[in-house]
């Protein structure tokens, strides 16, 4: 199970719309702000993920929830995204290379359609995927403000002897 932490966006009858902020890995190192990758990793992340979730339980815009999905899914989704374009532009090359013994122009050509035809079908299946998906709900985070108002307001009794 692949577990991560998402917001509470809306509460509709039948679920909630949930979204998680993607966490890189050039956040967690010190020299982030004056790498070249550091910069381009913030650049280009995307700001937040949306989706939905069918729910019974009484959640409220704002809860922090934790969400979990089968690794299986990300495998799958990780072999069609980069595996399959790979495949069929390596394919496609060798066969306009070989089978017609097509000059570099054509070859490369054939690669990159075959590159795109890749990318097409990882598209569909990709949707297919993302239907199947099974999201589920594993906790509901407590609100640390809330625990932090209590414990601060909260005064201990004296004794009086």
């Amino acid at each position: 199970m692949i577990e991560q932490i998402a917001t509470v966006l809306a509460v509709e009858p039948d679920g909630v719309w949930l979204g998680t902020t993607p966490v890189t890995t050039c956040n967690s190192c010190h020299a982030s702000a004056d790498c070249g990758t550091g910069i381009v990793a913030k650049t280009m992340t995307p700001r937040q993920n949306r989706f939905f979730i069918n729910t019974e339980l009484p959640l409220l815009p704002g809860e922090q929830v934790r969400v979990a999905t089968a690794g299986q899914q990300l495998v799958t989704a990780a072999l069609l995204v980069y595996l399959l374009p790979l495949l069929l532009m390596i394919m496609a090359a060798l066969l306009v290379h070989l089978g017609w013994q097509a000059a570099e122009g054509w070859v490369m050509l054939a690669a990159a359609a075959g590159a795109g035809c890749g990318l097409l079908v990882a598209r569909y299946y990709g949707v297919k995927i993302a239907a199947q998906q099974q999201l589920s709900i594993l906790a509901v985070l407590p609100d640390i403000s809330v625990q932090q108002k209590f414990s601060t307001s909260a005064k201990p009794a004296s004794k009086n002897t």
